[in-house]
C-alpha cells in the first residue's frame, strides 16, 4: 500500500510474512526505487529492510518513480510486489512565490498610494492666494513684510519644489546626465527642449531647457555649448537674456559661448559665431552676434544681452534694476523673435525671478493685477526650483511695487526736450506741473540716514600697508572695517554711488576747526584722487580754509599744497597728502568752486557745468562737501551720474538718480528747484539742433593764473602777471573707447563707458 505523505515523498507499507513462511533463517525484505524520465531509469534506492515498511523522503517533484518490494530468505526472493508513484508540484515554492507577489503588490500599492499621497499633498499644500489688485499692492506688501516676512515665507514654503506627477526619464538617462549643470535641478519630459539636429547619437536630443513661456535654459559647459547655440538657431530665437556673469566669486559659472571682441568669431561644430559689436553699460552688456549655420548656409542676428549687477549671493538691491533689463530686452522684440532664451548658471532662481517679474508686468499692465503666487506655481509646473529662494520671491513684489508706484521714468536723449516740456505743463488733477507731482512722489519715506554707507576710520595706522596696497579693492576694505565698528572713528560722510561703480563718491559736511585733521585722516586712508569744495568762500577767504600755505600736519597727516591755477570760476589746487608712518605721499587734486554763494542752485549753472567737466577727467574716488553734506554735493553727484548716463546709453533717469541718493544720504536734492535744475541742466548740456540731439559743445577759455601759496606776496604778484589760457583743460570727457583699470575693480573709472566684466 502507498500513500502520500507530503509533495516529494510517500510512505509505502506491506504484508509481514510469518517466519514459517518465509522458509529460511534470514528474513527481510528487498525494496527497490526507480526514477522514471521519459524513456530511461535511474535506480535510486536498493535496500533490505526489515520491517513491513518504509518511507521516501526528498524526491524531485512532479516526478514518476517505480518502487518495488519482494521477500528474501537468504537464498530465494519471492514474487515482486509493484507500484507506479507520482510525485506532486512544489507546494513550498508555490507558496513562497505567492507569499512574495502578495508582498511585492502590497509594497506596489504602497508605492502608488504614496505617490497620490504626494501628489495631493503637493495640491493641498499649495494656498489659496488671491491676486493682488495695482491700488493694493503697496498695502499687500507691507502685511507680507510684517512680522519678520512671516507670511512670504508661509506663500514660498507652500510651492513645491518639484512636482512629482511630472518625470525627468530623459534628464536621468546616463548618456545626458554629463549635460546637468546640477543634479536635482532636471528638465520634465512634457516641455523639455529637443534638439532635431546633431551627431544622431543616443542623447543627441536633450539639452537641460525647458519651454516656459521663453525658452529656460541652464549653464553651459564647454562639451554643451554646440547644442545651446543648435537650440537657439532650431527655435529661431534672436534674443538671448543672460542673468549671470561667467565666473562669481572665484567660481564657474557659465562657460562663455561666445567670441571675445579681439577674437572675433568662434565655431562650435556646425555653427560660427561672430561679435559684430559690443556695447558695456554698468548693469548690463548688450552684444550684437550673428549665427551662421554652415550646414545650411545661411546666417541670423542674434542679439546677446548680459545683466551684471546680480550679486554673487544675494538678490540686486535695487528692484529698478531688473525693470531697466526688462525695457533693454523688449526694445529688441518683434513678431519674428521666437522665443526668448533667458539663463544663468542653474537656469531656476535668477532665470525665474526675471521671468516672473516680466510675465507679471504684462498681466499689470493689461489687467491692473498680479497674481504672483499663482504664477511662480505655474514656473514650477514648468521647471522644478524656479525662483529658487524666498528673496526672489519677495524681489518679484518689489519690483512690481516700484513699477506701480513710480512707473518709467526712464528718457531717451532724442525725447529729452518733448519729454520736459510735457512735465512742466500744467496737471490735470492737481496744482502744479507734472514736474512737481513727480517730485512729490519722492519725499515720504526716502529722507532717511543709514549707517550702512557712512565712512569709517580706523583708529591705527597698519605698519604693513605699502603703496603696493594702493589697488586694493576698497569695498573688501569697507566691509572688513565694519566688522570692527569699535575700532573706528566717526566722521560726518556718506559712500555715494557713481554711475559706473559702488561707492564712487564721499559726500562730507565742510571741515570745522576741530575735524580737519579727521578730514584729511578720511583723504589718505580713504585713497581719495579729488576734493571738491561746494562751501559758500571766496579766494581770498581765510576763516574757512582747512589747507595750508605751508607744510602742515594735522594729526598724523602731512598736508602740502604744491601749485594753484585760478580761473574765474574755480580754483584748483594739486595738494600733496601723506602719512607721516609713510615714506611717500599721494597727490591729490583740490576744487573749490567761487560762485555759489547763497541759495540752492549757483549763480550761473554753466559755471558749475565747466567745472564739472575739469573734474570728470579725473579718475578712482572723489570726496565732495559743502555745509551739510548733502544739498550742494548731492546735486553735483547727480548731475555727474546723469551726464554719464547720457553720454553711455544715450538714457537719463532723473527720478531714479536722485532716489538712490536719498537712501544713500538725507537731505540730497530736497528742493524741487534743485530737481528741475538738474533736468534743466541736461536740456541745456544736450541741445537739438535740427531735430537731432547734439553732443555738449565746448565751452570757452577761461583765464588762469599759475599761483604758489606757499611762496611770497612779491612772488605770488609776479606769477600772476605769467597768465595763461586754460582751453587744455575745459576738453570733452574722455574718449568712450578708454577702459577702466583693472587694479581697482572697486573703484570703477567715473568718466569711461566701459567696465571690467568678469569672465
Amino acid at each position: 500500500m502507498v500513500y502520500q505523505t507530503e509533495n516529494n515523498g510517500f510512505h509505502v507499507n506491506w504484508t509481514m510474512l510469518s517466519a514459517g513462511e518465509f522458509k529460511g533463517d534470514n528474513i527481510g525484505y528487498k525494496v527497490v526505487l526507480i526514477l522514471k524520465e521519459n524513456e530511461k531509469t535511474t535506480e535510486v534506492f536498493n535496500k533490505m529492510i526489515n520491517t513491513a515498511h518504509h518511507e521516501f523522503r526528498n524526491l524531485y517533484y512532479s516526478s514518476t518513480y517505480i518502487v518495488t518490494v519482494k521477500a528474501f530468505n537468504g537464498k530465494f526472493h519471492s514474487d515482486a510486489t509493484t507500484k507506479t508513484v507520482h510525485t506532486l508540484f512544489n507546494d513550498k515554492a508555490l507558496i513562497g512565490f505567492l507569499v512574495l507577489l502578495i508582498l511585492l503588490t502590497c509594497v506596489a500599492l504602497l508605492v502608488v498610494m504614496y505617490k497620490i499621497y504626494v501628489l495631493k499633498q503637493e495640491e493641498e499644500r499649495l494656498l489659496n492666494v488671491e491676486p493682488i489688485q495695482a491700488d493694493a499692492l503697496l498695502d499687500m506688501y507691507k502685511k507680507k513684510l510684517a512680522d519678520e516676512g512671516r507670511l512670504f515665507l508661509a506663500e514660498f514654503q507652500s510651492v513645491p519644489r518639484i512636482f512629482s506627477k511630472y518625470t525627468m526619464k530623459e534628464a536621468k538617462k546616463n548618456c545626458n546626465a554629463i549635460k546637468n549643470r546640477y543634479v536635482d535641478i532636471l528638465p520634465y519630459d512634457y516641455n523639455r527642449v529637443q534638439l532635431t539636429t546633431g551627431s544622431g547619437e543616443q542623447g543627441g536630443d536633450y539639452i537641460n531647457a525647458s519651454f516656459i513661456d521663453v525658452c529656460d535654459s541652464e549653464f553651459h559647459y564647454e562639451e554643451t555649448i554646440a547644442d545651446f547655440w543648435r537650440m537657439v538657431w532650431e527655435q529661431k530665437s534672436s534674443i538671448i537674456v543672460m542673468v549671470t556673469r561667467c565666473e562669481e566669486g572665484n567660481r564657474p559659472k557659465c562657460a562663455q559661448y561666445w567670441p571675445s571682441v579681439e577674437r572675433g568669431a568662434e565655431i562650435f561644430e556646425e555653427f560660427v559665431v561672430k561679435v559684430n559689436s559690443e556695447d558695456q553699460c554698468p548693469d548690463y552688456t548688450i552684444r550684437h552676434l550673428s549665427l551662421t549655420n554652415r550646414d545650411k548656409s545661411s546666417e541670423r542676428d542674434v542679439t546677446h544681452i548680459q545683466f551684471l549687477s546680480w550679486p554673487d549671493h544675494g538678490v540686486p538691491g535695487e528692484p529698478h534694476l531688473l525693470l531697466k533689463l526688462r525695457r533693454r530686452v523688449n526694445a529688441f522684440k518683434n513678431l519674428f523673435s521666437g522665443p526668448i532664451v533667458v539663463h544663468c548658471s542653474a537656469g531656476v532662481g535668477r532665470t525665474g525671478t526675471y521671468i516672473g517679474i516680466d510675465a507679471m508686468m504684462e498681466g499689470l499692465e493689461a489687467e491692473n493685477r498680479v497674481d504672483i503666487y499663482g504664477y511662480v506655481v505655474r514656473l514650477r509646473r514648468q521647471r522644478c526650483l524656479m525662483v529658487q529662494v524666498e528673496a526672489q520671491y519677495i524681489l518679484i513684489h518689489q519690483a512690481l511695487l516700484e513699477h506701480n508706484q513710480f512707473g518709467e521714468t526712464e528718457i531717451s536723449l532724442s525725447e529729452l526736450h518733448s519729454s520736459l516740456s510735457t512735465l512742466k505743463e500744467q496737471s490735470a488733477e492737481e496744482e502744479g506741473t507734472l514736474l512737481t507731482e513727480e517730485f512729490e512722489v519722492l519725499t515720504p519715506g526716502l529722507m532717511k540716514h543709514y549707517d550702512y554707507n557712512r565712512v569709517l576710520l580706523r583708529l591705527e595706522e597698519e605698519p604693513s600697508r605699502d603703496s603696493r596696497d594702493d589697488d586694493i579693492n576698497d569695498d573688501e576694505e569697507e566691509e572688513s572695517s565694519d566688522e570692527e565698528e569699535e575700532s573706528s572713528k566717526y566722521i560726518n560722510a556718506s559712500h555715494v554711488d557713481g554711475y559706473w561703480g559702488s561707492r564712487c563718491f564721499i559726500a562730507a559736511q565742510t571741515p570745522l576747526s576741530d575735524t580737519a585733521a579727521d578730514f584729511w585722516l578720511m583723504v589718505h586712508q580713504k585713497r581719495v584722487s579729488t576734493v571738491v569744495m561746494l562751501s559758500e568762500s571766496k579766494q581770498e577767504d581765510t576763516d574757512c580754509i582747512y589747507w595750508p600755505k605751508e607744510k602742515t600736519t594735522y594729526g598724523d597727516v602731512e598736508v602740502e599744497v604744491t601749485s594753484t591755477e585760478i580761473t574765474p570760476v574755480f580754483v584748483s589746487r594739486s595738494i600733496n597728502v601723506r602719512h607721516v608712518k609713510r615714506k611717500e605721499g599721494r597727490a591729490v587734486a583740490h576744487f573749490q568752486f567761487l560762485k555759489w554763494a547763497e541759495g540752492e542752485l549757483p549763480e550761473k549753472p554753466q559755471e558749475l557745468m565747466d567745472m564739472l567737466k575739469e573734474m570728470r577727467k579725473l579718475n578712482k574716488r572723489h570726496v565732495l562737501f559743502c555745509r551739510d553734506g548733502s544739498a550742494r554735493s548731492g546735486l553735483l553727484v547727480a548731475l555727474w551720474n546723469l551726464l554719464d548716463s547720457a553720454e553711455t546709453e544715450k538714457l537719463v533717469d532723473v527720478f531714479q538718480v536722485v532716489k538712490t541718493l536719498r537712501k544713500e544720504r538725507s537731505g540730497m536734492i530736497g528742493s524741487l528747484e534743485q530737481y528741475q535744475f538738474l533736468y534743466d541742466m541736461l536740456e541745456a548740456t544736450f541741445p537739438v539742433q535740427n531735430g537731432d540731439v547734439k553732443a555738449p559743445p565746448p565751452s570757452a577759455a577761461n583765464s588762469v593764473e599759475i599761483i604758489n601759496e606757499t611762496k611770497t606776496a612779491a612772488s605770488k604778484a609776479g606769477e600772476e602777471e605769467s597768465g595763461t589760457t586754460s582751453t587744455d583743460h575745459q576738453e570733452a570727457p574722455p574718449s568712450s573707447k578708454e577702459e577702466p583699470s583693472e587694479d581697482a575693480p572697486g573703484e570703477d573709472t567715473i568718466t569711461s563707458p566701459l567696465v571690467t566684466a568678469e569672465v
